[in-house]
């Protein structure tokens, strides 16, 4: 009995072990999930990739995936980077569009790179989180031309383009927290610091070059390289993040405006003298600020290293990730308005233009002129890149071209009207700054650059075209001919001298208004003072035109004369 009691006794208290032990589990797990800050805390996680150069379609698709992802229900959005950096504008509208209309929980994920613009961007953010291996920094503007190469910028232009750079970072620092001293080293150069550490708190603060003289009486030692020495990084990771500059804006909401000015921590000065010791230095006069994964999270930028998406969502405490990529059609769009494609689409759309008005009826030329023309100014206008005006200008301007060709000669003035709408909603369709801004002009400068590069692409292929397109088998499949068989032969001979004028011939083709026409057994190419002619019908040959004749028709008393020209063909 005593040991029946004694094994009974074992058992309950063995499952009741078990059973604390469960609710340990349960209760720990339920605390770790609640471990998440209130205002990091999201069920339902997006992610929207933002990779390459930073350009208007990626604006344009970072908008309508965020839209997507709260009409989704997100509750918070991961902006993940892997950019080199990007066009200045579209950088800057885009961090007014995260800090206004984004969801206030909005985060920025290095992964693994995002220099210049995507430095820029992330800081805008509510917090920065870091993949192994990665980097961030190195944010300041340059300016890049074409087929030129980088341009370096005199100091004027170079301090009005960093002008509105730091004046972002150092909103975006003052909202979050961060030294604004030390973004500002991602941008320009010349600004040096060193990192401080308190010996008895064990804060951290980061110093310039008089505060650091004026709290040790010396100057301050300066690097060959600025690094973080091993202390910073490996500290335990119980150290503070060094104290920022400017305290972060109250309340905490990403999207609330700042009740009150900042307040700007007190310098450190002699009296503290033996309370400080110097960690090193971080930024160097002559270097641009580049932070990798342990650097950024020592100096209080990035909050936590994250390797994975199912390491993102336990930062989040979410149960559901989505990402959010560009679709086919931006990829589209981005390759179709760079500007070497750009310049291609102009020369077949000149080409094919040139080559169609020649030759008679719509054939394979006008199609693919009519197809670079969509391409080139449509494409952009689908995600609201331009306005469809230009696409307007440029086909009523190759209609007023094409009119004054072929049917109503005017000494070339309607031909140089349409030429001038062409060439300005080309140009337009390149611009899509304020001309008033810097970044507004360069593009028309180059628009105009690029435009004139396709045009004298056009005139030298039409050159060689001119000499070699006329007789060669593609140019005759190409052009929409009714040639009978008994006839082929002749038609594909070169052509003698033009017909005399008055002669007397018959339609080859329908001429609407250009097309061919039979004189002495032989085809001439012929275009009429404005009528349609269908073939087989007697025209007679009123003008020289180059190469080829004008003719007009005969009215019907002269159709049923006997023929007055020994070359008239039945």
């Amino acid at each position: 009995m005593a040991g029946a009691f004694f094994l009974y006794h074992f058992e309950t208290v063995l499952c009741a072990r078990l059973v604390l032990l469960v609710l340990i589990a349960w209760v720990g797990g339920d605390a770790a999930q609640h471990a998440v800050p209130a205002e990091r805390q999201a069920s339902s996680v997006a992610i929207i990739s933002v990779r390459g150069p930073i350009d208007d379609v990626t604006v344009v698709s970072v908008m309508r995936r965020t839209e997507r992802a709260v009409s989704d229900g997100a509750q918070a959005i991961v902006l993940e980077f892997d950019t080199p950096g990007g066009d200045l504008l579209a950088t800057l509208q885009l961090c007014n569009y995260i800090k206004t209309q984004m969801p206030a929980n909005t985060v920025a994920w290095i992964h693994p790179h995002a220099y210049s613009a995507g430095t820029i961007l992330a800081l805008a953010t509510r917090e920065i989180l870091v993949a192994p291996g990665s980097a961030f920094g190195d944010a300041a503007p340059i300016q890049v031309m074409p087929g030129a190469g980088l341009i370096p910028l005199p100091a004027t232009e170079r301090a009005k383009m960093e002008a509105p750079i730091i004046s972002e970072v150092v909103d975006s620092a003052r909202r979050r927290g961060y030294d604004e001293n030390l973004v500002q080293g991602f941008v320009r150069l010349g600004g040096e610091l060193w990192l401080l550490r308190n010996a008895s708190t064990h804060r951290r603060a980061l110093v310039d070059a008089q505060e650091y003289h004026d709290l040790f009486g010396e100057a301050p030692p300066r690097q060959a390289l600025a690094i973080l020495l091993p202390e910073v990084a490996t500290d335990g990771g119980e150290s503070e993040a060094p104290i920022a500059w400017f305290a972060p804006f109250a309340p905490k909401d990403v999207l609330a405006s700042p009740s009150h000015a900042p307040r700007p921590r007190a310098r450190i000065s002699a009296s503290e003298r033996g309370q400080w010791t110097l960690v090193g230095q971080i930024v160097k006069a002559d270097q641009l600020l580049v932070l990798h994964p342990d650097e950024a999270i020592a100096l209080g930028i990035a909050k936590g290293p994250i390797a994975s998406d199912q390491e993102l969502a336990a930062w989040f405490g979410a149960a559901t990730l989505t990402r959010l990529d560009e679709n086919w059609s931006e990829w589209l769009v981005r390759f179709l308005t760079s500007w070497p494609v750009r310049i291609a689409l102009i020369v077949i759309l000149l080409v094919g233009f040139v080559l169609e008005t020649l030759t008679p009826g719509f054939g394979v030329f006008g199609t693919m002129a009519a197809i670079a023309l969509l391409l080139l100014v449509g494409a952009p206008a689908f995600v609201g890149l331009s306005d469809w005006w230009e696409l307007i200008a440029v086909v009523v301007g190759l209609g007023l071209v094409a009119l004054d060709l072929v049917i109503l000669p005017t000494g070339g003035w309607v031909a140089v009207g349409g030429g001038a709408l062409v060439l300005g909603g080309l140009v337009s369709s390149f611009v899509t700054r304020d001309l008033s801004s810097a970044a507004g002009q360069q593009q028309l400068f180059m628009s105009i650059g690029s435009t004139l590069a396709g045009i004298f692409g056009s005139i030298t292929i039409l050159w060689f075209a001119s000499k070699s397109l006329p007789n060669s088998p593609l140019a005759q499949r190409a052009i929409l001919t009714t040639v009978a068989s008994s006839q082929r032969r002749d038609a594909l001979t070169p052509r003698r001298e033009l017909p005399p004028l008055a002669s007397i011939a018959t339609a080859l083709t329908t001429l609407r208004p250009s097309g061919r026409v039979l004189f002495e057994n032989r085809p001439v190419d012929a275009q009429t003072t404005g009528e349609f002619v269908e073939a087989g019908m007697r025209v007679r040959i009123v003008r020289h035109r180059g190469t080829s004749v004008e003719v007009e028709p005969l009215d019907s008393e002269e159709t049923g004369t006997a023929p007055t020209n020994r070359g008239e063909s039945a």
